[in-house]
């Protein structure tokens, strides 16, 4: 019988035996942990299709999931078992049965209740945009803005292969970047080019947004993103002048979409520059914007896939 040692495993588990001339669809779970059943209810005799198909919510994809688990070995995806949401992940692997016999196939595999993840993660993204429509309310061209940088963010993220948690964070917290313009929003609306007093002014839209979000769990990438976006790579940025990987990631990645949406957008002191000027001022610089200012991993993604950020911005204008 297969088994392994997960009897005091905190997330459910289970395994079955490949027998041969019997479908890995047909074949019945062997194995569970305490775990399993307290939390899922008795699984062995099922089949690994009608399992499947239970937590994926048809038999269908079912079929499919199992097709894929064939071919890779492998298989994690979440879906719904006994009104939990669930992490199912496994593997099939061989194990020698009592070293006299040939090798067997068994599926071993995990099911984690995340449901209480599930919904901290779409309260935390509710209050993401929240804070976002906040922002609009506050300034028109700075909620366009930020709707684009979400885009952008889980682009320039993916194209870094980040983990596939990290992109759909970022995707959703990008968006408060600007936050902290809510304090100073008066002094954004001024249809002209701001002085140096209003620009520094400006400038603590950083701290605001810092504050807003700080200690409060779930959001430390938002913490993040809101208090470094205007860090610099060189250690030129504010507020605190921290430099390359003292910056974190996310506001790294969000440092370049936010520029990149500054520069081809029209804002009331400025033009929008054409996207080729854009790209020559990532390249060689203007002054006040300048390659050193960015991650030059990251920079170089961006400049490769450039195209697709255009589609982006062309896109989100429609």
């Amino acid at each position: 019988m297969a088994k392994f040692d997960a009897d005091f495993a905190i997330f459910g588990v289970f395994a079955a035996d490949v027998v041969e001339g019997i479908s890995i669809a047909d074949t019945q779970i062997s194995y569970t942990n305490e775990s399993c059943i307290e939390l899922f209810g008795e699984l062995k005799g099922k089949t690994i299709l009608e399992v499947l198909s239970e937590i994926s919510g048809s038999r269908d994809k079912g079929h499919e999931l199992l097709d894929k688990c064939r071919s890779e070995g492998k298989l994690a995806f979440e879906g719904k078992l006994a009104g939990k949401i669930v992490k199912y992940h496994s593997r099939i692997i061989e194990y020698e049965a009592d070293g006299i016999h040939p090798s067997m196939k068994c599926i071993q595999a995990g099911l984690t209740d995340i449901t209480e993840s599930f919904i901290l993660k779409k309260l935390l993204y509710g209050t993401s945009k929240a804070l976002k429509r906040a922002a609009k309310a506050a300034d028109e061209d700075t909620g366009d803005h930020v709707e684009r940088i979400n885009h952008y963010s889980h682009l320039l993220a993916s194209l870094n292969n980040c983990e596939k948690q990290f992109i759909e964070d970022i995707s959703q917290f990008a968006q408060l970047h600007d936050i902290g313009k809510i304090n100073v929003a008066d002094i954004i609306r001024l249809p002209r080019k701001l002085t140096v007093d209003e620009m520094n002014i400006v400038k603590n839209h950083a701290v605001y947004g810092g504050i807003m979000v700080k200690d409060l769990t779930g959001l430390e990438m938002a913490y993040n993103i809101t208090h470094e976006h205007h860090e610099k790579w060189d250690g030129s940025g504010y507020p605190e002048g921290k430099r390359e990987e003292e910056i974190s990631l996310e506001a790294r990645i969000v440092a370049i979409a936010d520029v990149f949406d500054a520069l081809v957008s029209v804002r009331p002191y400025k033009k929008a520059f054409s996207y080729d000027r854009t790209r020559q001022i990532f390249e060689e610089g203007d002054g006040r914007v300048m390659p050193g200012h960015f991650d030059p991993n990251l920079l170089l993604l961006f400049l490769d896939n450039y195209e697709k950020f255009i589609k982006i911005h062309q896109t989100q204008l429609k």
